[in-house]
């Protein structure tokens, strides 16, 4: 985020007050170059419990509340699928950066939209789709590589997790 904070910590929102937005919220509290200022949800109460439990200073009832927050540099949007398109949109209208919640949106149009908004506003905007950052893809891919068995054209894989949070940094051997 280099060039939006001028050498200080980037300040997030946190949109949505979830199990996901709870993780990725403890997640950032431990980098040095991260603030979490503000958190939204549809319900004020919500909010601020999720402000309590991570000593956020601002928690807001309403989306658009965050969304004008001149405070947050960066919006963290982890509302429920059918509602990215519209708390990704409100986010880009002020001007703020976004980094959305997989899946982006329901619909490729509803992706062109968001794109062509963030473009229009000179804002930052990405989906949160961190896999291929990880060990499995690159193991994967040498997994293909070094087959003996024929070329692979497709693969599919479902990915579940039910130990330690970071299980998946561990190595594949």
């Amino acid at each position: 985020m280099t060039g939006i904070t001028d050498g200080r910590p980037v300040r997030w929102g946190v949109l949505a007050t979830g199990g996901i937005a709870a993780a990725f919220t403890a997640d950032l509290r431990g980098l040095p170059d991260a603030e979490v200022v503000a958190v939204a949800s549809r319900s004020e109460a919500s909010a601020k419990t999720f402000a309590d439990r991570f000593g956020i200073p601002r928690a807001y009832g309403e989306w658009s509340a965050l969304a004008a927050d001149e405070d947050v540099d960066v919006v963290y949007v982890a509302t429920p699928h059918a509602a990215h398109r519209a708390a990704a949109g409100l986010c880009l209208e002020a001007g703020r950066a976004v980094l959305c919640e997989k899946p982006f949106t329901l619909d490729a149009r509803e992706a062109g939209e968001l794109v062509a908004l963030a473009r229009s506003r000179g804002v930052f905007l990405m989906e949160a789709m961190w896999m291929y950052c990880g060990p499995v893809i690159p193991k994967s891919a040498w997994t293909v590589r070094t087959s003996p068995t024929a070329p692979s054209r497709t693969s599919s894989a479902i990915r579940r997790i039910t130990g330690p949070q970071y299980i998946h940094m561990a190595s594949i051997r």
